[in-house]
């Protein structure tokens, strides 16, 4: 790898979670200064928009872990349904950050045809979904078990 494409990928890996959602327009300008040096259909070029995406599959991932532990913490004491909501946004405009990043440098090209963007959102949003509801399943299980232990100590007092 040449020394322009070490130093991009060490600019990237350095952008904040918090300027995730301008990562696309920085990666853009960086992939369009590196094709000027170099062939877009090289190896190198490849090689570093696929690092670039592991980079962004690495945040999308976290933001995942952070979003099913909002969920499935939602119930809990302390817990902030407006940031599990925020972090919700945040990993959707991640997976529209990187489905860009593909259309634009053709990286999807070096594997199978990725889902749309809909297909993402519709995949997320189900599975949201089904996750929401078994915590709502177990949250009732909960409440019938404390229900019964309550009742079962009530009689058990009164004896």
């Amino acid at each position: 790898m040449n020394n322009s494409s070490q130093s991009s990928t060490l600019s990237i890996s350095s952008i904040p979670p918090s300027s995730f959602q301008n990562a696309s327009v920085y990666m853009s300008q960086s992939s369009l200064h590196d094709s000027i040096h170099t062939d877009p259909n090289s190896p190198e070029v490849l090689k570093q928009n696929v690092q670039i995406a592991l980079d962004h599959v690495a945040r999308i991932q976290s933001l995942a872990r952070n979003c099913l532990h909002g969920i499935q913490s939602a119930y809990q004491a302390g817990n902030s349904p407006a940031h599990t909501t925020a972090e919700l946004a945040t990993l959707m405009q991640g997976l529209r950050t990187i489905a860009e990043f593909f259309r634009q440098t053709g990286s999807q090209s070096a594997s199978s045809v990725p889902p749309t963007e809909q297909q993402l959102i519709d995949t997320t949003a189900r599975e949201v979904q089904v996750l929401y509801e078994r915590l709502k399943r177990i949250q009732e299980s909960n409440t019938v078990a404390v229900n019964l232990l309550g009742a079962a100590d009530t009689v058990s007092r009164a004896r």
